[in-house]
């Protein structure tokens, strides 16, 4: 069949082309606490930290059964869980069966198991001490435990994919994995890097994180029923929404305490992480109407010399972001981001709904 605009007359596509120009955003709920933000679902996540906390039982090894409860043990936000069961909450119709409510409690379950193995093989890459305030899991079991617990994961979570027999959700989920290595890659080759250009640091930011919420958004759309079109746009929303999230994480290594954080401030720019406020302040962008700052040269300098004279370099380095407003101009960045994502979320609900105004106020959350 011939698709595409303009080829029928769709009045859905003549709405979506006229709320694009617009630029209309889906409204915010009054609330942007988190709990809040989810109670909708609260019962659907409780269901997904069950089946994560009885993942331990399924190990065979004895070291593996106790690093898997380890690494759940933990909690944490939960958020791409989230988002699968908001986007089928907000998309389903009435006459929906019970069957699509439980292959996306199984998508939840899976999308939550892929991130957290993500995160044991990059904590190893990093050799980071403590995630959210624990330490983390190569310290406690050594780096073979880790390894093979991240591949554990990798593998049941993917059977989890596997068994909901949906073509374009196992394809989603599969690239998603892949695109983890590309942002990784990408990363590691970048290090210290003073030209590297704000497009490739974002599209890095769409490996590494974005990535797989915009996978969840789209597997649970296609799973819950409506059109390809929303099933477009919900990809969209959480490509936006997860860029946006990852911007506004990599600000918290200016502005985050080491609690908070789990790692000293500056710990990125120390590795040679460049994200968004540095980049801002030493190229600026041009899309963005930014300049290079006042101290662009001195902050090159420092960023070149690996920070040889030591703490006070780096602390120099920080000052200067702070100084030449790149953490502010991050900031916008995340909100123009997260603004693309309230945009696609009017396009694919038109129609106020609890489900729409939470995953509004989380993309509202994310960046704040």
């Amino acid at each position: 069949p011939i698709v595409g605009l303009g080829v029928e007359n769709d009045t859905t596509q003549i709405d979506w082309l006229l709320l694009r120009g617009l630029e209309r955003r889906a409204p915010l709920p009054e609330s942007l606490d988190l709990e809040g933000l989810l109670r909708c679902i609260a019962p659907d996540q409780q269901a997904v930290q069950e089946r994560l906390m009885a993942l331990s039982t399924i190990a065979r090894s004895r070291k593996l059964k106790k690093a898997v409860k380890e690494v759940f043990h933990g909690g944490g936000k939960r958020l791409r869980p989230a988002l699968c069961h908001l986007v089928h909450r907000m998309l389903r119709v009435p006459f929906h069966t019970r069957g699509a409510k439980e292959d996306v409690l199984k998508l939840a379950t899976a999308v939550e198991i892929i991130h957290t193995a993500s995160l044991v093989h990059d904590d190893i890459l990093d050799d980071a001490d403590t995630r959210r305030q624990r330490k983390t899991v190569h310290q406690v079991f050594g780096p073979d435990v880790a390894v093979l617990s991240g591949d554990f994961l990798f593998a049941h979570a993917s059977g989890m994919i596997e068994s909901l027999e949906n073509d374009e959700v196992t394809r989603l989920v599969s690239l998603v994995i892949e695109q983890f290595g590309y942002g990784e890659l990408s990363q590691s080759s970048k290090q210290f890097d003073v030209e590297v250009p704000l497009f490739d640091y974002m599209k890095k930011s769409f490996y590494k994180t974005a990535s797989l919420l915009a996978a969840a958004c789209r597997a649970s759309a296609v799973l819950t029923g409506p059109s390809r079109e929303v099933c477009d746009v919900m990809y969209s929303y959480g490509f936006y929404l997860g860029v946006a999230f990852q911007i506004a994480d990599d600000i918290l290594d200016f502005v985050g305490s080491d609690e908070e954080m789990g790692k000293p401030r500056g710990q990125d720019l120390r590795e040679g992480l460049l994200t968004a406020p540095v980049i801002l302040c030493i190229t600026g962008n041009a899309d963005l109407g930014i300049g290079p700052s006042p101290h662009a040269n001195e902050l090159r300098r420092l960023v070149n010399s690996r920070f040889s004279g030591g703490p006070t370099d780096l602390e120099r380095a920080v000052a200067l972001v702070w100084e030449d407003g790149g953490v502010d101009k991050a900031y916008l960045l995340a909100d123009k981001m997260a603004n693309k994502a309230l945009e696609a979320l009017m396009l694919a609900a038109p129609q106020d709904s609890d489900a729409r105004r939470s995953l509004a106020g989380l993309t509202r959350w994310a960046v704040r």
